[in-house]
């Protein structure tokens, strides 16, 4: 290939560089270039979960040989979660917060691990990902252009509810928020409730007003949302041990040198295991802020929301035959 004048000279620059350094030639060039991704987040810079996922991208840049930057956004700053997918999809470079009910659009059996009462314990989420049966499900995604970048622990899920809930009539007629995905129609059906469809960023408004009557999430959520402004009552149903996922494009992927995507796997394969006693450290502080916010914690008699719960598999029979059952075999 002939150079340009100018490209001669900025290549012969850059090499004096590098020699002067002690560096090889293409270590200062990835050290000048390297590829910027965004992490496009849902929660906010002020909920607790929030360093969490910047000491996440340092990791990454860290171990990316500097080839890799990553900038972490709050609240949506770059799109809402569903068209963010999409554009991930077609190649975008943004690694997007989601729980895995949004990839069911793309693999529909990745909305079992957001199936209430599935998982029991949090050790359940690392058993479930590092399986056979989700490593082919993670092939058929990657065909449509999205790649998983870590699975972790996001919390237990707990009803914040303007009356006190012990059993699951007693949410007979009670307006919860949901997320407009098939997954979260489901957890409103198991919970009992009527179905009230809201965009997370709406939902203290929803709340304050009367459109909705409850909500759940895990308690640091539920505190540094401030929705224990609007509601009194926290009960204990505990109907999702809750993942949350990194997803990114797997043309983005393709594209990277080794050294970047070796960063990627080894930093998201082995974050489920650092991030699980971080979130269970938030679970016992937050449920004290909450009680000292005057919150009123009940337990729950679950046994109508597990019922209700088995007959998940029959909303969704799209799903692979046998798929529900063998994945409570592979958590047993």
């Amino acid at each position: 290939m002939t150079l340009t004048r100018k490209q001669f000279l900025k290549t012969f620059a850059i090499g004096g560089a590098a020699a002067a350094s002690g560096l090889s030639m293409p270590a200062i060039l990835r050290a000048q270039t390297p590829t910027l991704l965004r992490m496009n987040m849902v929660i906010g810079n002020q909920d607790p979960m929030f360093p969490m996922w910047e000491d996440f991208g340092k990791r990454i840049e860290e171990a990316s040989d500097g080839t890799l930057k990553v900038e972490v956004f709050p609240t949506e700053t770059l799109g809402k979660t569903v068209d963010m997918i999409e554009a991930v999809s077609r190649g975008a470079p943004v690694l997007q917060d989601s729980d895995p009910s949004h990839l069911y659009n793309h693999v529909p059996d990745f909305a079992v691990f957001m199936a209430p009462y599935m998982f029991k314990k949090p050790e359940d989420i690392r058993k479930a990902w590092h399986s056979d049966l989700v490593a082919g499900w993670e092939e058929q995604l990657q065909a449509k252009g999205l790649r998983v970048l870590t699975m972790t622990y996001f919390g237990t899920r707990h009803l914040l509810s303007k009356r006190q809930v012990e059993k699951r009539e007693d949410t007979a007629g009670m307006k919860i928020r949901n997320a407009p995905t098939k997954m979260w129609n489901e957890v409103g059906r198991v919970l009992g409730g009527e179905i009230t469809n809201t965009a997370w960023s709406e939902v203290y408004t929803a709340l304050s007003q009367g459109v909705a009557e409850g909500a759940e999430s895990p308690l640091s959520i539920l505190y540094s949302a401030k929705l224990f402004e609007t509601l009194p009552y926290i009960s204990l149903t505990g109907h999702l041990v809750a993942t949350t996922s990194i997803i990114m494009s797997q043309k983005v992927y393709d594209d990277l040198p080794e050294p970047a995507k070796n960063a990627l796997d080894t930093v998201g394969r082995g974050y489920t295991d650092v991030r699980q006693p971080m979130i269970e450290g938030l679970e016992s502080e937050y449920r004290g802020k909450l009680e000292a916010a005057g919150i009123v914690f009940n337990d729950v008699d679950k046994s109508g929301f597990i019922a209700a719960a088995a007959e998940t598999p029959k909303q969704f029979p799209e799903w692979t035959p046998g798929m529900y059952e063998k994945m409570l075999d592979i958590i047993a």
